[in-house]
């Protein structure tokens, strides 16, 4: 499932409330995926402090089941690693809403590395917003953690699509009525 999001490589906003649908009333989650640009030799505290949160404001989220999975993207591969928080990182991730850039009190007994198996005996699907817009990115003042959504079954749409830069768009349409859209058009007969 993708849900709403803000993100940038060191964080991620998620609405709080997880959706109801029923394809996921006999599921349990799993935990979730944080893209980073590099790999990190620990998890991060950002990722500590996100992951107690949504163990914290959603019951299905059990501490021993779910996990935090990153992938770096390093140069010319992929690396995945996969954690979960031990109880005194819960405590201490749920304690803090904001984990700033060196949080105090956080230590590598907040998580565990786990075991992962890369398998293709398991097929899946996707879920997105049913308005389809899950990328907040460049409307971000749209997005609250307080956010309500539903779900349809359906492939998400791509980062930069249209549907999530209507703004974007907005301002490309005012410069060509004020006539400002020649700025970029070379005259090949001047």
């Amino acid at each position: 499932m993708l849900p709403p999001q803000v993100g940038n490589h060191a964080a991620v906003t998620l609405p709080s409330a997880p959706p109801k649908h029923d394809y996921l009333e006999d599921l349990e989650p799993l935990g979730w995926l944080h893209t980073q640009p590099n790999e990190l030799p620990q998890l991060s505290p950002a990722d500590v402090v996100a992951h107690a949160a949504i163990m914290a404001d959603n019951d299905a989220w059990d501490g021993e089941k779910t996990a935090i999975v990153t992938c770096s993207f390093t140069p010319g591969s992929c690396s995945l690693t996969a954690y979960k928080l031990t109880p005194s990182g819960f405590e201490w991730g749920k304690a803090r809403r904001d984990a700033g850039s060196n949080p105090q009190g956080y230590a590598p007994t907040h998580y565990d590395k786990l075991q992962m198996l890369l398998s293709d005996r398991f097929l899946g699907f996707f879920m997105t917003p049913d308005d389809d817009v899950w990328n907040y990115n460049f409307m971000g003042v749209q997005h609250s953690k307080n956010m309500k959504y539903d779900l349809k079954l359906a492939n998400p749409v791509p980062f930069y699509d249209e549907i999530h830069r209507p703004y974007h768009f907005l301002n490309f349409t005012s410069m060509e009525a004020l006539g400002q859209d020649d700025a970029d058009l070379d005259d090949h007969f001047a």
